[in-house]
């Protein structure tokens, strides 16, 4: 199987005004590229295309979204929501590809890693998946928009879209004090776990790009879980 290798093109207003919270959404001239048909979406960060004639399956750089479809692995919160987003955002579309290397790139479960561009708006969908709030930049390993695409996840963080609507706070509203009471009441606070570490996170924490468990601060210190150094949560 032979697919034809987009050269990586320039993003047109580059450089970033400092009062702008995240830099200026790419723009490509597209035109005389090869477009390939989207024949199924597998979850919210991998899809299958059709390229000479062949099926491909395409893991979207960048992105990682809750699991949906996992042979080892249940539904996770908000899986099946980024799902259906990238399944409406690519329903009977065509997409353009883009690769970080000169060459072709596959993850260990041989998917080919690539950026995809909606044909024929040039919609950047893995970038639109992190600005709409269905998916984390996934930064365990560098790529050449990754400052690009932490922006704009703070940004679909701050605005409350997507999954960080559903997430619940870390820090719950003060209560009241009440007249009655000898001392002050306190709530408790959630932070975050993996399947994996032996560390508690805020929710925005680059460690949760895998998995992430909500447990109360009060639990994960009784279960030994100690602070992450990265995040700095509340102790």
């Amino acid at each position: 199987m032979c697919l034809v290798i987009l050269p990586i093109l320039s993003i047109t207003n580059a450089e970033t005004p400092a009062s702008q919270k995240a830099p200026p959404y790419p723009v490509k001239d597209l035109k005389g590229q090869s477009a390939y048909k989207v024949s199924r979406v597998i979850d919210g960060d991998t899809v299958d295309i059709i390229a000479n004639s062949q099926a491909v399956r395409v893991r979207l750089i960048g992105v990682d979204t809750p699991e949906a479809v996992h042979p080892q692995k249940q539904v996770e919160f908000y899986g099946k929501e980024a799902s259906n987003f990238l399944a409406n955002l690519l329903k009977g579309e065509e997409v353009y590809l883009e690769y970080d290397t000169d060459k072709l790139e596959y993850d260990k479960y041989g998917r080919l890693l690539a950026y995809l561009y909606r044909a024929p708006d040039g919609l950047f969908v893995n970038l639109e998946i992190i600005r709409q709030g269905y998916g984390h930049a996934y930064t365990k390993y560098p790529f050449q928009y990754m400052e690009l695409f932490r922006a704009y996840e703070k940004r679909a963080r701050e605005n409350g879209k997507g999954l960080w609507a559903a997430i619940p706070s870390e820090q719950p509203p003060a209560v009241k004090d009440e007249p009655s009471a000898g001392k002050e009441e306190q709530k408790e606070v959630t932070v975050y776990i993996t399947k994996t570490g032996k560390k508690y996170h805020r929710s925005d924490c680059e460690w949760l790009y895998a998995s992430r468990i909500a447990i109360t601060l009060k639990e994960a210190k009784e279960k030994g879980y100690g602070a992450c150094k990265v995040c700095s949560p509340q102790e």
